[in-house]
Parts: C-alpha cells; structure tokens; sequence
C-alpha cells in the first residue's frame, strides 16, 4: 500500500510559476485529498477550495491544500470532512472476514491495544509478533528484546527464514525497539493460519484500505475456490496476493513451494506472504516466488522472478481479488492507456482480470472475487466483451456482502481460458440455495454484454413474453433531467415557508404516482446552486418524478411544476399518443417491478435501465382503461390492484405465472 501511494506522489507534478507561489494541478488536489476530480470542482464552485488562476485554468496553492488537508483531518471543515469519501476514514477495525471461527479476537484485541496504547511503529510491532511466531512454530529459540537491540545472533533452524528476519531486522528503525515492547515477544497470538496478515490487517486504517482498493478475502471464499482447481502439480499466481491468503491455501495441495507465485505492490504483506509460504514448508530449502512488484507494469519483465521470463506466463490457475476502485496517478493512467487500451473505464479491477487473462495458459481456469457491479454496469461493459471473446465462463457465485464495513455486493467468477470460445457453453450461477446455468450466448446479446446472472431460465422466459409483445421505448423519446444539487443544504433548505420560497422533493417523498407532503422549502435561485437542470425541465406540463436510489421502480406523476433535489430525477416522455399516465403505470406495475429487478438487480434506477423497459404498442381501448384507473390512484382513490392485475392480464400469462412474478413485488 505504502508503496502505490508512494509511486502515485513521485509522479505527482508542482507547477511553478514566476510568482514564487508552488501550484498544484487538480489531479493532484485529488490525490492529496483523496476525492475526486469532480469533488474538487464542485469545492470550487461552492468556494470550499480557490483557484491560484483561473485564467491557467484549475491550479491551487500547494499550501492552501495542505493547510485545507490538516482542517479536514483535525475535524474544523466539518462540511468538508462529510463530503469527503471513505478513504478519509481514520479508524481501526478487526476484519470479521479474516477470522477463522471467531478465532483469536481477544488475543488480537490484547495485542492492538498495546500496539495503539504504546504508539508502537507499526512495522516493529509486526517484526515482534512475527519472532513471537515463529518461536511458536519452533523455528526460531528463545529471543528477548535486548538480544535484537545489542545484535545478538538470532538462532533459526531455517536458512532461508534467517535471510528474510535479517533483512527485515536491517530496514528497522533500531531506536523504535525497546526493552517496553517485550510484551510484543511474549503474549499470546492468535492460532490462525495468517496470525501475521490477521494482526496487520487489523491495524490498517480503514482509509487506507479503502485508497488501495484493497480488502482481504474469507478463508472459506479462498479454499472453496482452491479445492476446486488447483492440483498437486499446478502452477498457480495471486498476482495481488497480499499476505498470502491464497498463496497458503494452494500450498495445502501443491507439493512444490516452487509453482507457488505471488505478487503485491504492499512492502510489508509480501514481507508476511513470503515468511508464510517460507514456515509452511519450513522443511525445504527454497526461496519463494513472491515479490514486492506492480502486477499491471511489472509482470513480464526479464527482472521480476528470474533471469529468464519463461516462468511468468502459462499459469494453470489464477485465484485473486484485485484491489477496486484505485485512483491512478495521471501518470501510470497514461502507462494503463497504452499497455490495456481495450480497458476504458480506467477501473483496477479491470485491468487485472486482463492480466490474468494474459498470464493464463490456454485451459487455464481463472477466478476472481469482484463488486457486483462488473455483472451489469454499463462502465464495465469493456471488461465483459473482453471475457465473453476470450474465456468460456464456468461460474458465477453470488456473494453478497463479505467484507466489514464494504457496502457493495460482491461475486466470484471462475472463466477458462479459451479464444476459440463458441459461446455455447453453460455458466452455473450459485445464490444462497438456487443453483441453476444460464448459456453464455445470452451475455453475447445483451444490451452492453450485461451479465444478468438474476435472472434464471425461468424469469427470462417470462420477462421474453413480455418483449415479443409490439412495443416500444424512451430511448431517444424522452428528456431527461436530475434533481437539484444545491452544494449547501443547510444554506438553502429550510422548513420555514419564507417569501418566494416552494417545497423541494426528495427521493423519500417519492411515492407510486404521487409525491408525498415535503416539510421544507427553497428560494430557486438556480444560479447559486452547484448543480440545475434547465428550468423549463422542472416546470414541464407534465412529467415523472422517479426515486434514483432504490431496489424498486418508483415513479409519481406530476402536473404542478415541482422542483426536486438530486435524490428524486425527472422524466418527460416524448412519444406521440402514448399518456405519461400510462408509463406511470406500467413502471409501478408488479410486473415491471420483477423485470426492473431481475434483469438489472440495482439500487439505483439509471437512464439506462428506465431506457431498456418495454412500452406496449396496445389499442386505445387498453390505453383509456389504464388511464382512467391511474386518474383513480391520482386522485386517492385504493385501486392499485386493480390496475395491477389490468397490466399484468394484457400480457397472457398462465394463473401459475402470474402468482410467480407476484412473489417479487
């Protein structure tokens, strides 16, 4: 991690100008905030941040982002420090993921809280633990704080093991050891098959975790995935291994330490893989092939394992889980343009999984833990056409939310390396206790190669019947317009009715065909706010107001000119003699609300998906009865059964597969 921060500031550029003044450009701004390039704008215009010189376009003060840097981190811009992401965040926890059982927290917690109490240097306190260790494993004799502090000879029973302490010990700051820190040698540590990985996770700030896009993995994720492929004799790569979770899952099959590979930008983790692999076969005599590298630059370079770069290609198997969501410096973005020019959405996870594609022998099996969001997210559309051409997929596994403290859902897939691929091949797709296959050839056809792993055989069968009927879509037949961003709630919104002031409307007053009371107002004075639509959009005749974070379609009809912030966006239909009263209708419906979440499984409604939604090309009997019973719902009138079960009759489903997709409402 130290090591990607530090290679992103080296690329870092100052600007100097003749006044003296050391300007930093925007990107920079960013990286030493941790937000991004559009955060920073919008700090600018809401006069959070200035601008050296607006006429040099975005450069600031370098003192200025430092000065605004220790603010956010000493809490005095609170409004900041709110806006800002995660990887702001500055506190500890112990990964729930990384136990074995609940194993080992109240000697972990012990050994934190001295760590933390004593201000101990985090690589001393590891150095420590690891000689505590390793007496356990009964590689290493008695050792006392005072014998590494006079140099005292440590006693090893493994060369290779007494290289790695050595070196270690060398890069030490020996005035930071102590004869205070013999507790570190002495308690009690955590039976777990990576005490070291478990204690140096634990002691990461969860920002920092965050900023390198980096969460360790389940022990029972990673030796379900290792019993399944690997082979006593495979060859197999965790090109982002860390401490060395995968590494020692396939040294529980692999005979030969050898075919053990394992690459990590964090200096101190490969430390701990290497020392892991290193004990687990303490009776052989090897150096392991686990370095301290950039996986996306370096692999495949003559220097990275050896003098010959034969050995780093045609791997059997690769099982990793990438870092997400790394903010490049504009530098190695520049380097990731042109080395994976097939990868525009400049998203880590992407290029390693073409990595690993590269690095795989044909036949190989891959498989790699990701946020949901490569299944169906129109950014990694680039990503998904790159599988789909080169890699017949075996399987998908639903994982759902695995990481502490990480919101998004996350997945496993598991492809084999294969260029000729046909696309006939049947992916399983494994959630909670539903296990069925879905033929890849659907992925190929799918709108931006979407991987609608929700959605069985059974739902696409149903949710076809509902696209062979004549219709059409808002694709290029509707405006489109999202709420206001004030850049200053407080500032703006109030619960006072003043002169000139009207309600706003936020996604939670949002309901089906109608906006609930809102209790606070707002002077629309859109020149002050960071972000508006144009006003003709919000004063439309009509229009539909729809809830953007949402499981569920939600969409209220309004006729009055309201005005709503970005949590609520706004349609406005386009289409010749086709009612907005009846796309309210047919987006509320229980039936769309199946299609909605089967076929994107969201928790934001995008353009994109409302654009996919079929509308129905049906006579103008079905139109007027649809409408007067919307106009019924409008008014206050309970009847949504009723026009639900309208809707759903016009579409010819059996009473069995009308109960089915009710299930789902």
């Amino acid at each position: 991690m130290k090591v990607i921060i530090s290679n992103m500031l080296q690329n870092s550029k100052n600007i100097i100008f003749s006044t003296g003044e050391r300007l930093i450009d925007m990107e920079n701004v960013a990286l030493s905030l941790g937000i991004s390039t559009a955060t920073v704008r919008n700090w600018v215009k809401c006069g959070y941040l200035q601008t050296f010189n607006k006429n040099e376009g975005f450069v600031f003060s370098k003192n200025d982002i430092e000065r605004a840097k220790a603010r956010i981190l000493n809490g005095d811009l609170k409004k900041l420090d709110a806006r800002a992401n995660k990887t702001n965040a500055n506190r500890y926890f112990i990964p729930d993921e990384y136990a074995q059982d609940g194993a080992g927290f109240l000697e972990l917690d012990r050994i934190i809280d001295f760590i933390k109490t004593n201000n101990v240097d985090l690589s001393c306190a590891l150095f420590l633990v690891c000689l505590n260790w390793l007496k356990k494993e009964k590689i290493l004799l008695e050792v006392s704080v005072r014998d590494i502090i006079e140099k005292n000879d440590l006693f090893l029973i493994n060369k290779q093991i007494k290289e790695e302490i050595n070196l270690w010990l060398s890069e030490l700051s020996k005035e930071k050891i102590t004869d205070d820190l013999s507790f570190l040698l002495d308690c009690d540590i955590p039976n777990h098959r990576d005490v070291l990985g478990f204690l140096y996770q634990s002691l990461l700030v969860e920002g920092k975790k965050a900023q390198s896009g980096s969460y360790y993995t389940p022990a029972k994720i990673v030796d379900e995935i290792v019993a399944e492929y690997v082979k006593k004799d495979s060859k197999v790569l965790d090109p982002c291994c860390g401490t060395g979770q995968f590494l020692l899952a396939f040294s529980d099959i692999v005979e030969n330490p050898l075919n053990i590979y394992g690459v990590d930008f964090d200096e101190i983790a490969v430390k701990i893989a290497r020392l892991n692999l290193l004990v687990k076969f303490k009776n052989k005599n090897f150096v392991p092939n686990v370095v301290c590298k950039n996986t996306l630059f370096d692999v495949g370079n003559f220097d990275l394992f050896s003098a010959k770069n034969d050995n780093i290609k045609n791997f059997d198997i690769i099982a990793t889980n990438p870092p997400w969501g790394v903010s490049f410096s504009k530098g190695d973005t520049e380097k990731l343009k042109k080395i994976y020019s097939e990868i525009t959405s400049f998203e880590s996870f992407s290029y390693f999984l073409k990595k690993g594609m590269d690095l795989l022998l044909t036949g190989g099996m891959a498989s790699f833990i990701l946020p949901e969001s490569i299944l169906n997210v129109k950014t990694h559309k680039d990503i998904r056409e790159i599988i789909l051409k080169n890699a017949k997929i075996k399987k998908i596994v639903y994982l759902s939310r695995v990481f502490k403290n990480v919101f998004s859902p996350v997945i496993r897939i598991d492809f084999k390396k294969d260029r000729d691929n046909n696309f006939e091949n049947e992916v399983e797709i494994r959630k909670e206790n539903e296990k069925y296959q879905i033929a890849q050839s659907r992925w190929v056809n799918n709108h931006n190669f979407v991987f609608d792993i929700h959605l069985n055989n059974r739902d696409n069968e149903i949710i076809n019947k509902v696209y062979q009927i004549d219709h059409t879509t808002l694709k290029g037949n509707a405006d489109w317009a999202l709420g206001i961003v004030t850049g200053n709630n407080k500032e703006f919104i109030g619960t006072n009715r003043g002169e000139g002031c009207e309600p706003i409307y936020k996604g939670k007053n949002v309901e089906r065909f109608i906006l609930g009371n809102s209790l606070e107002y707002i002077r629309f004075v859109p020149e002050k706010f960071q972000q508006v639509a144009p006003i003709e959009k919000y004063r439309a005749k009509e229009k539909l107001i729809y809830k953007f974070i949402s499981k569920f379609l939600v969409f209220a009809y309004d006729d009055k000119q309201r005005l709503t912030l970005n949590s609520a966006n706004i349609l406005i239909p386009k289409i010749p003699n086709y009612s907005i009263k009846i796309i309210a209708a047919l987006f509320n419906s229980s039936l769309y609300q199946f299609i909605f979440q089967k076929k994107f499984s969201s928790i934001k409604v995008l353009r994109n998906h409302i654009e996919q939604l079929p509308l129905p090309l049906w006579d103008k009997k079905t139109f007027s009865e649809i409408i007067k019973l919307t106009d019924k719902i409008i008014k206050d009138e309970n009847n949504f059964g009723e026009l639900d079960n309208y809707i759903i009759d016009r579409f010819g489903f059996s009473e069995e597969e009308k109960e089915y997709i009710m299930r789902f409402k």
